[in-house]
Parts: C-alpha cells; sequence; structure tokens
C-alpha cells in the first residue's frame, strides 16, 4: 500500500513539473484594489481620460465590474474582466497587453470583418485541406452568433473609431476567440454555403509557426512602378538603410510611380515618417501643429520635468520645420498612399502629413489615426495581479487639424474589400491603384 502511495505522489510531483504549477488564484479584494490603482494611475497620468465617456457613466461600468467578480480569479481570468475597462475609455493607445497565454489551442482560420455589414468572412487558413473555405461567411462558433460575439469584441476592444476596433480583432482573433470560448479542442462553426447554412466541426490548432513579415519592403511591379510595403515603423536605423538604398534604386531605375503601402501599419517610431518624407517633401514640413502634455508625478520622474507641481504643458510645434534631402536624393515623380482602418498611431500622422502637403494620391478606407489624437504611451503594471497595461501622456495636433479633426485621412478614393475579393485572393485597393496609374 505505501508503494502505492508514493507511486501516486511521484506521479502528481512529475506531472507538475512537467506542466508547471497551478496558476496562482487573486482574491476578490486584490483585483478591487488593481481596479481602484488603474483608475486612479490612469486620472492622474493621463491628460483627460474622460474625452470620449463621462466619468460618471465610466464608474458606473467599473462598479458593475467589481460586483461581478467571483471569490477569485487567475491572472488571464482577470485581464479578461478588466480589458472593458480601459476599452470603455474608446483610445487605441491606452489598453490592457495580455498575459502569455502559451502557445494555446487556436480557431483554424484567419478571418475579415466586412466594415458595412460586420459580417466574419474566413480569409485564410494555416491548414492546406481548409483553405477550400476561403470567402466562406461564418455565421455562429460554438453556438454563438457572429453579430454577438462581434459585440463582445468591440465592448473589450480600445479604438478611437469602430474600424480600428475591428482591425484589432481581425489580427489579434485568436486572442478575441479566447476571451469566449478559452482553448477548446474544437469549434463547431456555422457556415452559409450558398443559399444553406451548414455546421462543421473543425479541430483547433497549435504549434503553428507563422514567418513574421518585414518591416518595410521594396519591390518594382509592372516593370515600371515602386512599391513600398510599410508594415510597420520599427528601428529608424534600419528604415535610414532601407530608404537609403530604395530611393537609390528608384533614381538609377528611373521609376517615375511609386505606390506606398500603409494598410495595417500600426504606427511605431514618428521618426521614421519624418524620414520618408525627407524623400517625398519638396517643402520644408512638420508632422505636428502642437503637442500638449499633463506633468504628474509619474512623468516628472520618467521625464525630469523641472514642474514640481502638476501642470499643462503645451508646445508650438508648427514652426520645428523638418528639411527636406537635396533635390538629389528626393522622389519627384507621381506618389500614391495606400491606407485603411488599420493605419493608425505614427503611420496615421505620417500619411496625414503627406496629404496636407498635397504630395499623394491616396486611395483605400479612412484611417484609424484620426487629427487630433492622444498618444505617446506610459508602460505600467498593477501591483497585485501584475498585469501590464499602457496609458497615454499627450495630445497630439496633426499639421493643418483642429478640435474638430476628429477623424481620420479620407482618401481620394474609396476602395473596400469585398467577398469576393476575399475568395479570389485579390486586392482592389492596389490594383485600382495600378489601374489609376496606367490610365494616365
Amino acid at each position: 500500500m505505501k508503494k502505492s502511495i508514493v507511486s501516486i505522489l511521484l506521479f502528481v510531483l512529475v506531472f507538475v513539473q512537467a506542466f508547471g504549477q497551478p496558476s496562482r488564484q487573486f482574491s476578490k479584494n486584490e483585483i478591487i484594489s488593481d481596479i481602484d490603482y488603474l483608475v486612479s494611475d490612469v486620472e492622474n497620468i493621463h491628460l483627460n481620460p474622460y474625452h470620449s465617456i463621462r466619468k460618471e457613466k465610466f464608474m458606473k461600468r467599473i462598479q458593475l465590474i467589481k460586483n461581478h467578480i467571483p471569490d477569485s480569479l487567475s491572472q488571464i481570468e482577470v485581464w479578461i474582466r478588466l480589458n472593458e475597462i480601459l476599452a470603455s475609455l474608446k483610445e487605441g493607445h491606452t489598453n490592457f497587453r495580455p498575459p502569455d497565454l502559451g502557445d494555446f489551442f487556436k480557431f483554424p482560420f484567419a478571418i475579415k470583418i466586412d466594415r458595412a455589414t460586420k459580417q466574419f468572412i474566413i480569409s485564410d487558413s494555416y491548414i492546406d485541406s481548409l483553405k477550400k473555405y476561403t470567402g466562406t461567411r461564418i455565421i455562429s462558433i460554438n453556438g454563438i452568433s457572429t453579430d454577438s460575439l462581434l459585440n463582445i469584441f468591440m465592448k473589450n476592444t480600445g479604438g478611437e473609431n469602430e474600424s480600428y476596433k475591428i482591425f484589432m480583432n481581425e489580427i489579434h482573433f485568436d486572442y478575441a476567440i479566447y476571451s469566449v470560448f478559452r482553448a477548446p479542442d474544437y469549434f463547431d462553426v456555422g457556415l452559409q454555403i450558398g443559399e444553406t447554412t451548414v455546421y462543421h466541426r473543425f479541430s483547433s490548432i497549435n504549434n503553428i509557426k507563422i514567418k513574421p513579415e518585414p518591416d518595410y519592403t521594396f519591390k518594382i511591379i509592372h516593370d515600371n512602378i515602386g512599391l513600398i510595403d510599410m508594415n510597420r515603423m520599427n528601428s529608424l536605423r534600419d528604415f535610414r538603410k532601407f530608404s537609403k538604398s530604395t530611393f537609390k534604386t528608384i533614381h538609377s531605375r528611373n521609376i517615375l510611380k511609386l505606390i506606398i503601402d500603409f494598410r495595417g501599419n500600426q504606427g511605431g517610431d514618428s521618426q521614421i515618417g519624418d524620414e520618408l518624407l525627407k524623400y517625398l517633401s519638396n517643402v520644408p514640413f512638420t508632422q505636428w501643429d502642437k503637442a500638449i502634455a499633463k506633468v504628474s508625478s509619474v512623468t516628472r520622474e520618467l521625464y525630469n520635468y523641472s514642474s514640481k507641481k502638476d501642470t499643462i504643458v503645451e508646445k508650438d510645434l508648427s514652426s520645428n520645420l523638418t528639411q527636406p534631402y537635396p533635390q538629389r536624393k528626393r522622389f519627384s515623380g507621381k506618389l500614391f498612399v495606400l491606407v485603411d482602418g488599420g493605419t493608425f498611431s505614427s503611420a496615421g500622422s505620417t500619411v496625414w502629413c503627406i496629404d496636407h502637403y498635397k504630395l499623394c494620391t491616396s486611395i483605400g478606407e479612412e484611417t484609424s489615426g484620426i487629427g487630433v489624437h492622444f498618444g505617446n504611451i506610459i508602460k505600467r503594471n498593477l501591483p497585485n495581479t501584475g498585469l501590464t497595461y499602457y496609458t497615454s501622456l499627450m495630445k497630439w495636433y496633426s499639421v493643418g487639424a483642429n478640435d474638430s479633426s476628429t477623424h481620420g485621412l479620407i482618401p481620394d478614393h474609396e476602395i473596400k474589400l469585398s467577398i469576393e475579393d476575399i475568395k479570389n485572393q485579390k486586392d482592389p485597393v492596389l490594383d485600382f491603384a495600378v489601374n489609376l496609374i496606367n490610365s494616365n
């Protein structure tokens, strides 16, 4: 009998070592304390956290969340419940970062969400045998309609406009699905096939390695059109090398038509925008007219502000002009910029600036990066659960923008993706740009 008990204990010990300790549970009091800390911290740092929601309404939501917290929760469960708090501030830069979920079981499809109809469309699959479903509409997942799912997703996603929130749920669909279903072994999916709704059970997937796309690329298409893909605005040093080489090639190949694709670019380093504009602008330029910052106990320490008390600092940037490169280095042909609801933050500011100086023809959908926006994020952590969140520090006025500029860049030619485009793997925005170039 003793041997059996010892064997069982050894098995349990090996199991725990192999699969990790059970996740720590946080008490209701600890979670409520973290919520109070979060609200106070954001109010302390942010210039105006209640720019899009009344404080009274916000605090009522907080109380409802507190009322529904059980006696204990894991860190992941706390994250799922607290997302709504920062999302309700309706700002893309102020949000929670997901905790480490590991290599969890995932939904086997990538999806697009139609902006007009809010339909879920399968855009790809990580499994070759499932690619045949590309372009198919999803009606429901695990018995929940996609309308209901989207309402849940949007409630827990921050953003200045609906387009950005939809985009974020497209590219982070795994996290959105996890927040509702966690990580099941399979998904029961309702599909619209012709006029009929059919139901299929698909196994979850994991251990799928996806090669990340480079931050920026250049190629020549149709023999004489340059195409720069600006996927992310990371590493100024690398971008300087890339842009120097790219525009040297553009000059040597006598490329007079250039397309720059900013679709899905969520931003990064605004200095990369300045570096790009040096090759495009024929006049000194600025991306912003002014910036307003709140000096608080947190920012005094981080940025060494001389002020000894909380105050508001406003800086005029309209005369802070950047000089373009000499004409021999600059692009002097016709420029076309592609944008969509995923063009955000410093990418949004860059295309706004390009448009302001009338340097391009813009094509696609309105950007989620709006004319006047909050940004310059500060990373913070909750004291008990350790969850990471970000909050904005400053308010930025893009060049030529004013307080009524609560919209993104509205393109000269609005082109939207259709179900047929997804099914046939077509890119109507790029195709329109090429046709426009060839028709001139």
